[in-house]
């Protein structure tokens, strides 16, 4: 069954992701096995379904099981978020800021899966949620890219915060929100674009999962 209690990352898990230094604060739900299919357990099982591009459920002869499926996902994943923080926090202490998505709006794969999430884990409790981070230009997706990622700072130039998210302050924490944590590069790029402007913001970030590597082959 897939986790729903966030663990932090630590000394020993921190190294696997060289974009988070000693003094980031990141939590996960579960470990993710890159290469390993459904087969490597529960948490593969929900990623792969909550990171269904649009266009493949489209070119799906089961396209609307699949959507069921990804739906699934997000509303698993929504459920486990909700119960970790408490109401008080949501109401007054949180801004919950997805890491943007690598393609832009109007794009045939953009999927706003991450803030889809933020909102029905905290619908009715005045959360204060916001696409604050922003792409000016679309990228290939990580996990899809086959070994040719985009550059750190190559990303860093193509994100952006969006002025109309910044007509109110932002509360005193701010949680980045990500699917799978793999290098940290994404959110040290949101790290570093909120800092810009806020230099003594506190962030912390979420992931669904983190990737890691299996000590024996899946089967």
């Amino acid at each position: 069954m897939f986790p729903d209690r966030l663990i932090w990352i630590d000394a020993a898990t921190r190294r696997d992701h060289r974009f988070l230094g000693p003094n980031d604060h990141c939590l996960y739900f579960g470990e993710f096995f890159a290469g390993c299919g459904w087969r490597a357990g529960p948490t593969n099982d929900l990623i792969i379904d909550f990171k269904r591009a649009p266009s493949v459920i489209a070119a799906s002869p089961h396209a609307l099981r699949v959507q069921h499926f990804k739906d699934r996902a997000v509303a698993r994943v929504a459920g486990a978020l909700r119960r970790q923080f408490a109401q008080t926090a949501i109401r007054a202490v949180l801004t919950f800021v997805p890491i943007p998505p690598s393609k832009i709006p109007g794009q045939p794969d953009h999927c706003d899966r991450l803030l889809h999430t933020l909102k029905l884990a905290f619908a009715g409790l005045d959360a204060d949620i916001r696409p604050l981070l922003r792409q000016r230009a679309s990228t290939p997706a990580d996990h899809r890219s086959r070994g040719c990622r985009i550059r750190f700072g190559e990303l860093l130039e193509l994100t952006e915060l969006d002025p109309a998210e910044l007509k109110r302050p932002l509360r005193s924490l701010v949680v980045l929100f990500d699917d799978v944590l793999t290098s940290g590069k994404h959110l040290a790029v949101g790290r570093v674009r909120i800092r810009e402007v806020f230099p003594e913001q506190a962030i912390i970030a979420v992931a669904i999962a983190r990737r890691a590597r299996p000590s024996t082959p899946v089967a």
